[in-house]
């Protein structure tokens, strides 16, 4: 297969041998690629500079199998200078898209989404409120879409004035409703109703809001994830306590 020009963002590179790289790319079309870049790494190479996070690229590469040969590199526009905090959110994006999509699976809707977050960091949105939107698209794109506005099993509209048990298969139940049992109280996370219609709004004023779902946030991905931690999520709330 011979692919020309497709729009990607580097996701991830590691050297290969002296010369060259081993690159995770999210491409417009092809979704999660993995390329061998051959030479890159040269002193030599002008395409050495255009290896880097958050520049959006044009990308060629053939071959079949895991690691096709990328033929072409190109940068369009300019990178993103991010910086701090700002930098650390964004590494946090690239892992979870790593982590999360499978290889040759096209999301070309999440792949405009992400470059939009790109920017809104670049430009200065909070960057907690980036992150949530964010983490909710990718969870709707993946197939694992929260319910936010409404309950679990009734359909009725979520109560802004009541609490709610979220059960990841179900979504939120009353908590007066909820079955007690061993099992659910372990796989489920207590919120808020108003924090699930603020999250739903793309609403973030609230502090306690903020706070309840990025704890659900995380409860979600944790479970699609398998436990297994992300680096970047640590190196991050690490960057974080420095910071405040």
């Amino acid at each position: 297969m011979r692919v020309l020009s497709q729009p990607a963002f580097l996701l991830h590179a590691r050297p290969f041998r002296e010369t060259s790289l081993i690159i995770e790319v999210f491409s417009r079309d092809y979704g999660r690629i993995g390329l061998l870049a051959r030479g890159v790494r040269s002193p030599k190479s002008r395409k050495r500079a255009l290896v880097m996070p958050f520049q959006p690229l044009l990308l060629g590469w053939s071959g079949k199998g895991e690691l096709p040969l990328l033929t072409g590199l190109e940068a369009t526009g300019c990178a993103r200078e991010l910086v701090a905090e700002q930098r650390y959110a964004a590494f946090y994006l690239n892992e979870l898209l790593l982590k999360l999509l499978h290889r040759h699976d096209a999301h070309e809707s999440l792949f405009d989404f992400y470059g939009i977050i790109l920017d809104e960091l670049h430009q200065g949105m909070a960057v907690q409120h980036a992150l949530r939107r964010f983490e909710k698209e990718l969870l709707s794109q993946t197939g694992y879409g929260l319910i936010l506005h409404h309950e679990a099993e009734s359909s009725r509209p979520v109560d802004a004035q009541r609490n709610y048990r979220y059960l990841p298969e179900l979504g939120p139940r009353p908590v007066s409703q909820s079955v007690q049992d061993h099992h659910e109280k372990e796989h489920g996370i207590n919120i808020r109703g108003k924090s699930l219609l603020d999250f739903h709004q793309g609403i973030f004023e609230d502090k306690v809001s903020l706070k309840e779902c990025r704890s659900l946030i995380r409860f979600l991905l944790d479970k699609q994830l398998s436990g297994k931690p992300l680096h970047s999520r640590q190196v991050f709330h690490q960057v974080l306590s420095r910071l405040t």
